[in-house]
């Protein structure tokens, strides 16, 4: 099982690879919150994918309290579902992550930690595809800093 925040849901599902998810994980959550920011832009085709992703029962739409109002609320309720759930969450974002770290003790991970695994477990075939994916993303605007790339290229090497 896994938690995810939209951001990360929704850029896996604009580059139609969402179903990596699925195959990851049995099951993949998503609080009200975050679907509400998915469906903001209900005929958008990640609004599309995800909501069909809902109906096949496959990623699960749960009710989650906001830890606090520092961060988003998406984030926010992410968090607060992956600690009561005691499941790791898929987030990207920097403030959340370290929040989640430090002083809520929630077991973060960002999106190419999802792509590593899917490697490792062979759903995706090779690195060449890890890489295909990674600048899929970046070409659709999601963000990954230089660091974040830079480490993810080098676990790439040692695997």
């Amino acid at each position: 099982m896994a938690v995810i925040d939209s951001s990360s849901a929704i850029a896996l599902a604009k580059i139609g690879r969402l179903a990596i998810l699925h195959k990851l994980f049995d099951d993949v959550f998503i609080t009200e919150q975050v679907y509400g920011e998915v469906i903001s832009k209900p005929l958008s085709e990640e609004a599309i994918t995800i909501k069909k992703a809902v109906e096949e029962k496959w990623i699960v739409i749960r009710k989650a309290r906001e830890i606090n109002n520092i961060l988003g609320v998406g984030e926010a309720s992410s968090i607060s579902l992956a600690l009561e759930l005691r499941q790791i969450l898929i987030i990207d974002d920097k403030k959340a992550v370290f929040i989640a770290n430090s002083f809520l003790g929630a077991e973060c991970h960002g999106i190419l930690y999802a792509i590593l695994l899917a490697l490792k477990q062979g759903i995706i075939k090779n690195k060449e595809e890890a890489i295909e994916i990674v600048n899929e993303l970046i070409s659709s605007k999601f963000y990954l800093s230089g660091d974040v790339l830079s480490e993810f290229y080098s676990m790439l090497q040692r695997k």
